[in-house]
């Protein structure tokens, strides 16, 4: 179950130290550059499309106005629309839009262990996607929904 984890240059430190952080946990992780300067949109969405058809969840690394940006909707209605998990990393104290509330933002480092604790849970209880069902299941996004409702409780309790 990798996680494909996007980050802008704005971004590249708060995504670099996600990265380690997984990669120390044993989550395989794909780290991806995104930005669309010199970039067409074309191999943007190529891109995209490849990465995330070999990862069960997202990480959109955001910068303080990044989060009202065209490609953060696009890829966060890719991934909403296959049933993977999406969660956010805001390493600002900006706050995030109303409409993006649904999904878990991690702020501190100290999210990032509450995201590795959902994903171990979700991998423990049975609730990873299923490679035998078709991508964007029933299952697979009400599981989708379980992970984005836990994450957001363990990181609002702290724990």
């Amino acid at each position: 179950m990798p996680v494909f984890i996007s980050y802008r240059h704005a971004g590249r430190l708060d995504a670099f130290i996600l990265n380690e952080r997984l990669l120390l946990e044993g989550i395989p992780t794909q780290l991806v550059l995104f930005d669309s300067q010199g970039q067409t949109f074309d191999d943007l969405h190529g891109g995209f499309c490849q990465q995330m058809a070999d990862a069960t969840h997202w990480i959109g690394v955001l910068g303080a106005d990044e989060a009202e940006d065209w490609w953060t909707a696009w890829l966060l209605g890719a991934v909403a629309m296959t049933g993977r998990r999406a969660s956010f990393y805001l390493g600002c104290p900006a706050q995030m839009p109303q409409r993006l509330s649904k999904w878990p933002v991690m702020r501190e480092r100290g999210h990032i262990d509450l995201f590795v604790r959902a994903y171990h849970d979700e991998q423990t209880f049975g609730r990873g996607m299923q490679s035998a069902l078709p991508r964007g299941s029933a299952a697979d996004r009400d599981n989708a929904d379980f992970f984005h409702a836990d994450l957001k409780a363990k990181i609002r309790r702290g724990f």
